[in-house]
């Protein structure tokens, strides 16, 4: 089954994929490498490399063992000016035998790449290297260039070339193209993988668990806290487990699909007011991630009240207004140490070690957000994960077609636009691969977005929670998605190598994991249950509700004396029956 749905997935890719790239196939990709110490490197270090687009139909550029070099003294900065037919004088600037590193900026000139290397060209300079890919179009068969030209595509690549210039003028450059080269398995996708598919199994189960829990204890009657019983004894700050929680979102479908615009509309906002936006979704992070390591580390401090050597110091009463926190000391200091490991990553966001504080927060954030956002129904889930899967395909595919410069709208607010800051709604792992071509790699990490862990992580916890409440053996439901979920990242991770650009991982998560659920629920003649989910079981609680009450009417109208065996037996007993949730109906004895 789950190899049939592969197929059709990667069948409907490759379809949005050509259509997307069609217009880019004139462009390629390789590789610039930098030496300094005068001989080849077989693995240059990464600060040598550089990713370049150059244009097979101006000029093609050879294989590794084939590469011209140049020495790096041949670059030379053109700066601002204009190399358009009718832009500058170029006589002044000794072109000759020189790579003109030039900034195609539309604002300074607005010509197409070809229309500049021809003109370089005739002043009979050896190259051209541009810091961007400029948008106008041109016909490659209506220009004789033989000279090279590339594309340095890194935001800060002019500053990096310059500077191995100034400090190795003997040092020389090579560029070549990657086209025919075998890519090597990058390891921090294995990385990832483990860290999403832990993340999901522990939000999932304790999702799962804390339902199953308040539901039992919502059904005990006069059930009498441990707060009343021992008003001295310190409680959790967390607000899980209180009497006021619900069992799950009360959500409905229209209000779901509501939230799916909202995020639409946030993420537009995001592509357009990135630089403003960025700080908000910043400061909203390290907020939300610092209760959420909290509330997940907490249940170790109140394990650790059961010490009894362990000296308790409760802390004055603290009215915040918007909260009230009657604390001990060892919840005070968890309290602190979360709130600046998040004020640590703030700080140090840009350090090459941040992303290992990143993604912790990252899966503390989403463990948190599965335990707490519990989905009430299949149904619900179903709704949900198909509204963000065409979500995630427009935004990833189809929004290229008509955006200015053929811009994924999801990709460029992923990757940070063309700002050094980034969303921190990431988890992200370095390139750990030794190949050259890592530097050509989409972005600068692996990153998987917290929606992939959290969308099919609801309706992980969900089947879970359903595999609780029937007491189905062996969590059959929660199994198969999780198995699922982990054969969905895998054909995520394998579109993103086979194609190297940006995977919308929805487009495999969400028929990977939905699908065989439907699937084995219709089997199993469950799909009813567990379309209507927490519903359907307040109906049926209702039911047994009405039950008692007739039963203890019909006793009560009957006469003492009367109330005799024979007569008892017309009654149906409470214990006689037995509530089997799994097959949605009552088996009396």
């Amino acid at each position: 089954m789950f190899k049939h749905i592969f197929h059709c997935l990667c069948v409907f890719q490759y379809i949005l994929i050509y259509s997307v790239k069609a217009a880019d196939q004139e462009n390629q990709y390789g590789i610039l490498v930098v030496e300094t110490d005068g001989k080849d490197t077989a693995n240059p270090a990464t600060d040598h490399l550089f990713c370049v687009v150059y244009y097979p139909s101006i000029r093609d550029i050879p294989e590794r063992e084939n590469a011209s070099k140049y020495p790096l003294s041949s670059i030379l900065d053109l700066g601002e000016t204009n190399t358009c037919d009718d832009g500058d004088d170029l006589e002044g600037f000794g072109l000759e035998d020189k790579f003109g590193y030039i900034n195609t900026n539309a604002s300074i000139a607005n010509c197409s790449i070809a229309e500049r290397a021809a003109r370089l060209q005739e002043y009979k300079a050896m190259g051209l290297i541009s810091d961007r890919i400029p948008s106008s179009k041109f016909n490659g068969s209506d220009f004789n260039i033989s000279i090279d030209v590339f594309t340095l595509v890194e935001k800060n690549a002019k500053a990096r070339m310059l500077a191995f210039q100034k400090d190795s003028p003997d040092g020389y450059f090579y560029v070549y193209s990657s086209k025919g080269s075998d890519r090597s398995f990058d390891p921090s996708l294995v990385v990832i993988l483990i860290m999403a598919v832990s993340t999901v199994i522990l939000g999932s189960l304790w999702s799962g668990y804390a339902k199953q829990s308040l539901r039992m204890k919502k059904e005990r009657e006069n059930n009498v806290e441990n707060r009343e019983d021992e008003p001295n004894c310190v409680q959790p700050q967390d607000g899980s487990g209180g009497q006021e929680e619900e069992l799950s979102v009360q959500v409905s479908p229209l209000l779901v699909l509501f939230f799916v615009c909202c995020m639409c509309s946030m993420l537009v906002l995001l592509y357009f007011f990135f630089n403003q936006l960025v700080y908000v979704i910043m400061t909203m992070f390290c907020i939300a991630s610092s209760l959420a390591m909290y509330s997940c580390l907490e249940p170790l401090v109140m394990a650790s009240y059961q010490i009894p050597c362990l000296p308790v110091l409760r802390l004055p009463r603290c009215n915040l207004y918007l909260c009230v926190l009657q604390l001990e000391l060892r919840q005070l200091l968890l309290l602190f140490a979360s709130i600046g490991t998040a004020a640590t990553w703030f700080i140090f966001r840009k350090a090459d070690w941040s992303w290992i504080v990143q993604d912790l927060l990252g899966i503390m954030f989403s463990i948190n957000m599965l335990k707490v956002l519990r989905l009430p129904s299949l149904k619900i889930c179903t709704i949900l994960l198909s509204a963000l899967f065409f979500y995630d395909i427009f935004f990833v595919f189809i929004t290229p077609l008509f955006m200015e410069g053929g811009k994924s709208v999801m990709v460029e607010v992923a990757t940070g636009h063309s700002s050094d800051e980034q969303l921190p709604m990431v988890l992200r792992v370095p390139h750990l691969s030794t190949d050259p071509d890592r530097v050509c790699y989409v972005h600068t990490y692996s990153l998987l977005g917290f929606g992939d862990i959290l969308v099919p992580g609801l309706l992980l916890s969900f089947a879970h929670s359903y595999d609780l409440l029937t007491g189905i053996k062996y969590k059959l439901y929660w199994i198969i998605t999780t198995v699922a979920y982990i054969l969905g990242l895998i054909a995520t991770f394998i579109s993103l190598f086979v194609m190297n650009s940006a995977q919308p991982a929805l487009l495999y998560l969400v028929p990977f994991t939905l699908i065989p659920t439907i699937l084995v629920a219709w089997v199993r003649g469950d799909l009813a249950s567990m379309w209507e989910g927490d519903l359907k079981v307040d109906e049926e609680r209702d039911d047994d509700d009405e039950t008692d009450d007739e039963i203890d009417e019909a006793k009560d109208n009957l006469p003492n004396g009367h109330l005799n065996t024979e007569s008892s037996s017309q009654i149906p007993d409470q214990d006689n029956l037995i509530s089997t949730p799994d097959k949605n109906k009552l088996l009396e004895n």
